[in-house]
């Protein structure tokens, strides 16, 4: 979503956050993702642990709603148009490596939600 600096911070003011469009809204990107996430391991949910809780906090700041592992993947990525935040398991993410491109890849959220 683009809205210029100005109505950034009225939303900010007023402690609104914008809505985001999902898959569901477009039914032939949420079938290209369903087909995407059958391909590779099942996703699971993250299991509580400071780490985790660590990114949920980070991921309330930002417009990722969801957050899944994925046991076979070596990288993060962001899904269904920024919504849904794809890892690898928490024992990969405590490596220095993939925590920087998890915070890279998040870092970009966080400023274009503070414009």
């Amino acid at each position: 979503m683009n809205i210029s600096a100005s109505q950034a911070q009225l939303l900010r003011q007023l402690n609104i956050k914008p809505l985001h469009a999902r898959s569901s809204f477009f039914p032939e990107s949420a079938n290209h993702a369903a087909i995407e996430t059958s391909d590779t391991a099942q996703l699971l949910q993250p299991d509580e642990c400071l780490l985790s809780s660590d990114i949920k906090h980070l991921l309330a700041q930002t417009a990722v709603s969801e957050w899944l592992l994925d046991p076979a993947s070596s990288q993060c990525a962001l899904n269904d148009n920024g919504s849904l935040l794809v890892t690898p398991s928490l024992t990969a993410l405590q490596q220095a490596a993939i925590k920087r491109q998890l915070w890279a890849l998040l870092q970009q959220h966080l400023a274009d939600d503070a414009d």
